[in-house]
């Protein structure tokens, strides 16, 4: 999918940290409040915006909703998913860009049940331009459910295990 892009100021994206060697994407304006503060930018690295503040790597991203005005990232933490809304004054291309971006991470994603009505969603994540090797995994339980339960957490690596065993990954 090919997206029509408009620059986008030399100083934004110095303010916001992205990289020389990162292409712009797409880009909206945050809080109209003070958009010339609250841009957020696309890369084919990941997402940048509020003032610096925000950069995540699209490996990381599980998912991206738009809920005028703002959008919600579903973003993998270290204890589980984490949702992250962002408002968004001007959204442009931005909703569209993310979506493809996150799904151009995604290697394999497969629902495994892990008891009678709930279970986690398995999903392999590389970065754009990584190969076999930069492989990582991840267990998105349900909503409810407790990540830090030592009996989910173990009967989804097995189901992770027998997954990656059958995808040879």
């Amino acid at each position: 999918m090919r997206f029509k892009r408009s620059p986008i100021d030399e100083q934004v994206k110095a303010a916001l940290g992205i990289g020389p060697r990162e292409r712009v994407l797409a880009w909206g304006v945050g809080d109209a409040a003070q958009p010339e503060d609250s841009y957020v930018v696309a890369t084919d690295a990941g997402l940048y915006g509020q003032r610096g503040d925000l950069r995540i790597p699209w490996e990381r991203v599980i998912k991206g909703t738009w809920e005028q005005p703002d959008f919600v990232l579903t973003i993998e933490g270290p204890n589980g998913a984490q949702r992250t809304r962002i408002r968004l004054a001007e959204p442009r291309d931005l909703p569209a860009v993310v979506r493809d971006r996150v799904m151009d991470t995604v290697v394999a994603s497969e629902y495994v049940e892990l008891g009678e009505g709930y279970g986690a969603q398995l999903v392999a994540r590389r970065a754009p331009g990584g190969g076999v090797e930069d492989i990582s995994w991840s267990i998105v339980f349900d909503a409810g459910l407790d990540a830090g339960d030592p009996r989910l957490r173990q009967e989804a690596d097995r189901a992770l295990a027998d997954i990656r065993a059958s995808l040879g990954i």
